[in-house]
């Protein structure tokens, strides 16, 4: 009888899920930026425009950012082996997860 971590399962997925956030980040950067581009061509051009259209494509990548700089630091904890190589392979997963989920929404609920 084997015993089989639940905690594990389908952590060898990590690499398919990080690939499809960075295409669901591609999609929200782009449906994005063509949403407000009609947006800016629809009304008189004002300092405010300018100013909220930049706001919100700076703004758009902060959750890529974050998650890239959670998943260096628990890099070089498993360096330093602080954790293991279990738990970097399940905070990997989630993360990459939670960040398909987050971009995914973003870009439905942009459309």
């Amino acid at each position: 009888m084997t015993s089989e971590d639940r905690a594990l399962k389908g952590t060898e997925y990590t690499g398919l899920l990080w690939v499809g956030a960075y295409f669901a980040i591609a999609a929200a950067l782009v449906g994005r930026s063509f949403h407000l581009w009609g947006a800016l061509h629809a009304q008189p051009l004002g300092w405010k425009a300018p100013v909220d259209i930049g706001f919100e494509l700076l703004v758009l990548p902060v959750p890529l950012l974050m998650s890239l700089a959670f998943r260096k630091m628990l890099r070089a904890e498993l360096g330093k082996d602080l954790i293991s190589m279990r738990t970097y392979r399940i905070c990997d997963y989630w993360i990459a997860q939670l960040l398909l989920y987050a971009y995914f929404c973003l870009v439905i609920i942009q459309s």
